[in-house]
């Protein structure tokens, strides 16, 4: 049954440069400022918006989209979209969407003031799910879905066995994933070398064992990630703990003890270090000198803001023969996706194909299916484009507003990534003021709780902005300042 349509009007001016989308998003965040809108109302549906200002409807569509992901409106599944709450006093500071150019604000209007804290998401490692062309995700879905597990058997027949699950090499896929990562990471392999699995942890829980023995620690990043970090644990590691600077991991205290290293080189986990280049060589160097691992997970590798790339190290020389390559795609689709996939050294196909599968732990067939369609679509590089410049935006807004009210405060890895890190000299007991922020509707993370050694933790909060709107940036900004202020 067809929504009941509420009557409205709006004097919407759409002069000026850009799409007709952008004009109209444009025009609307006006409309707030001058307060034809406020927090709360109702918002005409698109296909109304797009009849009373006689527009066409798909840049009615791509307006609320882009307002939506900017924090202007919200939309809920079987409800009217609604103007967000704060996005009049956003837009009377001047707050632009990521694509629209800055606007002046009306003199004279006063922001809105809201009764209720708004909640802010800064937990790190999410993408923000209404940036999804649901166009795209939804067709790849469907045709997914429409396919017969059988057609991943007779493509590569000769790779089955009757003890094998019969589709869990997922050809097609490694085949696009071989020319995506060539394309976007230089990395340069056989398909055969790619190797498929329920998620990350699943993949170091599988992989490690299988190439490195227990007879030395694990050298890891002091700072370092955590879901890595127990994963290794969990299958029996122990892990020593190897400094972190801004080149990122110090490559002279690696020992000869050490049987493996786990880095995350393009944007360092957590404190946003890009491994140099020198530095890169000299880790090679090191593992090749006594045949020893590299696990390179390659988090955060697709978002860059305004530097040039950095050479993933299994596309280097040496690499090839010492670097296990680990993606995923949960920081562009979605974490819920689970796949994870890693390039294995030639010299090792065998052995890890055959612990694959012993193992038993296969990816959904149908959401492997869902991700080869999005990459040999080319959806996935449009998707990993359009997020790019809505997260700068997004990284831009946030670190202009903490300079702005935390000037004393520090922030750390912002070139790179979908997080940074804040310190400041009245933040001491981190773990203590994320509790205060958490009560307070602001979600982060302690930077303290990522260290494996207590000789060496700092304080300092890591803070994701992929899910952070620029209409809210000043105000969690302000959040931040009066906690640790005070």
């Amino acid at each position: 049954m067809a929504r009941t349509e509420l009557p409205f009007s709006l004097q919407l001016d759409f002069s000026g440069e850009g799409t007709l989308a952008r004009r109209l998003a444009r025009s609307i965040v006006q409309a707030l400022a001058e307060g034809q809108l406020s927090d709360g109302d109702r918002m005409p549906s698109t296909r109304a918006l797009a009849k009373h200002k006689r527009v066409s409807r798909s840049a009615a569509v791509d307006a609320y989209e882009e307002l939506i992901a900017s924090g202007f409106l919200v939309a809920r599944a079987g409800s009217a979209t609604m103007v967000e709450e704060g996005a009049r006093r956003a837009a009377l500071s001047g707050v632009r969407t990521s694509s629209m150019p800055r606007t002046t604000p009306p003199r004279g209007g006063e922001p809105s003031q809201c009764a209720d804290s708004p909640r802010y998401n800064l937990l790190p490692g999410f993408p923000d799910p209404v940036l999804l062309n649901n166009q795209s995700w939804r067709s790849a879905w469907r045709k997914a879905a429409a396919g017969s597990t059988a057609d991943w058997d007779d493509s590569h027949p000769k790779e089955h066995h009757a003890h094998q699950s019969p589709y869990h090499f997922f050809p097609d896929l490694r085949l696009a994933l071989a020319d995506h990562i060539r394309r976007t990471r230089g990395i340069v392999c056989a398909p055969e070398d790619i190797f498929i699995f329920p998620g990350f942890a699943v993949a170091l829980r599988i992989l490690v064992p299988t190439l490195v023995n227990h007879a030395g620690p694990i050298a890891f990043e002091n700072p370092g990630f955590v879901s890595g970090r127990r994963a290794l644990e969990q299958v029996g590691y122990r892990l020593r703990p190897i400094t972190v600077n801004h080149d990122g991991i110090s490559v002279d205290h690696l020992k000869s003890a050490d049987v493996a290293v786990y880095v995350t080189p393009a944007h360092q986990y957590p404190l946003g270090a890009r491994m140099s280049v020198d530095r890169r060589r000299k880790l090679l160097e090191w593992a090749a000198a006594d045949d020893r691992l590299i696990f390179e997970d390659d988090y955060d590798g697709e978002f860059r803001y305004d530097v040039p790339p950095m050479p993933a190290l299994r596309s280097m020389n040496l690499g090839g023969n010492h670097v296990v390559y680990l993606g995923t795609a949960s920081k562009v689709l979605s974490r819920d996706l689970r796949i994870a996939w890693a390039v294995v050294p030639e010299r090792f196909r065998e052995i890890v194909r055959q612990r694959v599968i012993s193992q038993g732990d296969y990816a959904n067939p149908v959401a492997a299916r869902a991700l080869t369609y999005m990459l040999e679509s080319g959806s996935m590089i449009r998707q990993i484009a359009s997020s790019q410049r809505t997260y700068g935006a997004r990284r831009a807004a946030l670190t202009a507003a903490l300079n702005k009210q935390l000037p004393e405060a520090t922030l750390h890895g912002i070139d790179a990534g979908l997080h940074l890190v804040l310190t400041h000299p009245r933040l001491r007991d981190d773990v203590a003021i994320v509790r205060k922020l958490a009560s307070q509707g602001l979600i982060c993370v302690a930077l303290s709780e990522t260290y494996l050694s207590n000789e060496e933790s700092r304080s300092g909060l890591i803070c994701g902005y992929s899910r952070l709107p620029e209409s809210l940036a000043a105000s969690a900004a302000g959040l931040l300042a009066d906690v640790i202020n005070n």
